[in-house]
């Protein structure tokens, strides 16, 4: 029957080897359908003879409706074979090619004897004649001198030469496709069913009939954009014609986006060994217009275009050879190989918890080659405080409940065979269901994490040690401060009230004023030290109650009213109606909200406004907020502001010691509120204190 068709599509296969006349079997293919009863047209080898065959088949589908082919068989019917039938204007061309003109490419090939036997095995006949079939089709296409006509006598048009021998496979093939490109041009010349009944009434002798010029460019050109191959002709590294096959296997429109983008030397950059290409195929890289390089098999001539000589190159895409499936044994040697670069280590063990194998990197991770330890228990490469960790791992995946979707690893200590030992992050996973089934556990060297999670443990506990012996510092300095600044505060308040006598002069008042003061202010200053040493050190004793925050703000801001009407500070407040009191500590409450309304009066020029308001927002928080109109701080300053003894370089020299909100923020904190400030410099400040609705109590 047909030759080879093996890995061909269905639209090749019915273009040489097989008819399907309306197209129905194409259209099942295409519909995925179940179908019987369909009957093609299969040609018969060597030999102009068609069978029909009746055909059934049906789609092939695999996982999720996923079309894998179709099967199906064929019935033979040799009583009912036929002649195949061949396209008159076709038929015509081919026949009048054979017998007149023996420059066109549709001789079949002469045998000539060689004397000498060749140096190596010659390729077959068809193979011959087919390569110089191709060849000599594009030369005779672009030659530009038209045959002329001649005049033939015949008896009947209707009669084809006779042949001495049935056509190849091969022949009938190549004769087919050159049947297909020059039957669109040659369909409007062919001639009409009423002129061939009156040719055929009686023979006469007659001129044959002109066929179209096929040396004309523009018919030429028309010709072999049909051809299902690439033709370039050039001369040099100057392109002066490209077929439309070639034209859109390297994606260009023309021939003149190829010269633009380098010519012949971009199409074939990746083949260095193009000036090789002769007589035969040989296997080269074309480059399309993505910079994609594309596997075609090239074959050069030399020919004439325009009347100067050239070169021609036919072009074909390289054929496809599927690599083999691997075997089972490669598949598993590759993936053992797999398993040995890996840096873990894996071994797999039985149902019982021996060990079966090791890959190199268990095997030098505790210094056992796998035939040392082969059919031991896994505890022999783990330290004895790691058996029973490992052991009850192993039983958790064996159960079918619960325990064995909880895979969450284990931290081991290894044994080394030296007797060291090595810590060890271990995973376990079951290989398989039934009887015979495996386990795999995959060991991690996790030494370079426990130095460097021990180097983290050991920072944390130095800065803590460091942080509490400030703490210490700082609450023993403080108390030896205060002690001497409470005997001087004391003494200069008895000697301003002149309790044992007046002082003669005035400006001793003046001094002993200074006096109290100053020691005023540093006594401040180490109070303020000693509540951040305690609340850093988690030692300030604070006493939650119900604090009224509308009632402590108010008598906070009549305590600073006299100090804003100095300052020429316009003070007002707007506090929220039945506001419910909030948990906190009220001390050290009232010292958030002086520390806040003080330091938006020190920072507001004259004429300026300081707002304190309290309010309850929609999420249920309770806020108390401050809002001034002074100098305003960037992002940056804020941030510092924030930090302990950074005081702001503002254009004015304030006094204070840069604990002021610092000392705000940890006392907010310790109340479990929050601290927020918003700022624009020269707009002014917004500070909020936010406490959730867990510290809100309810009316």
């Amino acid at each position: 029957m047909a030759g080879d068709i093996v890995g061909q599509t269905w639209e090749e296969v019915s273009g040489s080897v097989v008819e399907d006349p309306d197209g129905a079997v194409a259209a099942l293919f295409a519909r995925c359908e179940t179908w019987s009863g369909r009957t093609v047209l299969w040609s018969i080898d060597n030999s102009r003879q068609q069978v029909p065959v009746d055909w059934a088949g049906m789609p092939v589908f695999g996982p999720g409706r996923q079309l894998i082919g179709f099967r199906g068989f064929g019935l033979l019917r040799m009583d009912a074979v036929q002649e195949r039938e061949i396209p008159d204007a076709a038929a015509d061309l081919i026949a009048q090619s054979l017998v007149n003109d023996e420059t066109l490419p549709f001789r079949p090939p002469e045998e000539i004897p060689s004397e000498e036997p060749a140096a190596e095995p010659a390729p077959s006949e068809e193979e011959t004649w087919f390569s110089n079939l191709r060849d000599q089709v594009a030369q005779a296409l672009a030659s530009t001198n038209p045959p002329e006509p001649e005049p033939i006598e015949r008896d009947r048009p209707a009669e084809k030469p006779t042949q001495t021998s049935g056509l190849s496979n091969a022949e009938r093939n190549a004769f087919r496709e050159i049947a297909r490109a020059l039957g669109a041009r040659l369909e409007e010349d062919a001639p009409s069913p009423e002129e061939a009944a009156s040719e055929e009434l009686e023979p006469v002798a007659e001129a044959a009939p002109s066929l179209p010029p096929p040396a004309g460019p523009a018919n030429g050109d028309r010709i072999l954009d049909r051809l299902p191959i690439g033709i370039l002709v050039h001369r040099g590294e100057s392109i002066l014609f490209a077929n439309r096959f070639l034209l859109d296997l390297t994606g260009y429109d023309d021939i003149e986006q190829i010269r633009t983008d380098g010519g012949l030397v971009h199409l074939f950059r990746g083949s260095p060994a193009l000036g090789e290409a002769g007589g035969e195929d040989s296997a080269l890289a074309l480059t399309n217009r993505q910079n994609e390089n594309i596997a075609v098999t090239v074959r050069s001539s030399s020919t004439d275009w325009d009347g100067e000589p050239a070169d021609l190159m036919v072009i074909g895409k390289a054929s496809r050879v599927d690599a083999p499936p691997p075997s089972p044994d490669s598949r598993i040697h590759e993936l053992e190989a797999i398993l040995d670069t890996a840096t873990d280590g894996v071994i797999v063990l039985n149902e019982t918890g021996r060990i079966l194998s090791l890959n190199r990197s268990a095997e030098a991770l505790f210094g056992y080659d796998e035939r040392a330890v082969a059919g031991d228990a896994i505890t022999v490469l783990l330290a004895p405080e790691s058996h029973m960790v490992a052991l009850d791992y192993l039983e958790s995946l064996r159960s079918p409940g619960v325990r064995s979707l909880l895979n969450d690893g284990r931290e081991v200590l290894g044994r080394e065979r030296q007797g060291g030992s090595i810590p060890l992050f271990m995973t376990m996973g079951r290989l398989g269901d039934g009887p015979n089934r495996r386990f795999c556990a995959v060991l991690r060297d996790i030494t370079v994490f426990k130095k460097a999670e021990g180097e983290l443990i050991g920072a944390k506990h130095a800065a803590e040690e460091a942080s509490a012996q400030k703490s210490d510092l700082l609450a023993k300095i403080s108390h030896e401060i205060r002690t001497p600044l409470n005997a001087i505060l004391g003494f200069a308040e008895v000697m301003l009230e002149e309790r044992f006598g007046a002082i003669g002069n005035d400006r001793y008042k003046e001094y002993l004023k200074d006096v109290h003061a100053s020691g005023s202010h540093v006594i401040s200053l180490v109070n303020d030290l000693l509540d951040l040493a305690k609340i850093e050190a988690g030692r300030l004793e604070l006493s939650f109650t119900g604090v009224s925050l509308n009632e402590l703000v108010s008598s906070c801001v009549t305590l600073l009213q006299p100090q804003a009407a100095r300052d020429r500070i316009v003070m007002r407040t707007s506090f929220a109606p039945k506001l419910p009191p909030v948990v906190a500590d009220e001390r050290s409450m009232r010292q958030i909200v002086l520390n806040l309304v003080s330091n938006a009066i020190k920072f507001t020029d004259a004429g300026g406004q300081v707002i304190v308001s309290t309010a309850m927002t929609d999420r249920g928080e309770v806020a108390f907020r401050v809002r001034d109109t002074g100098i305003g701080m960037t992002p940056e300053e804020v941030e510092a502001a924030l930090e302990p003894f950074r005081q702001l370089a503002t254009s004015r020299k304030r006094g204070g010691t840069g604990l002021g909100l610092p000392l705000t923020k940890a006392l907010v904190e310790a109340n479990r509120g929050a601290l927020q400030i918003a700022s624009q410099p020269s707009e002014g400040t917004l500070v909020e204190v936010i406490f959730p609705p867990t510290r809100v109590l309810a009316e």
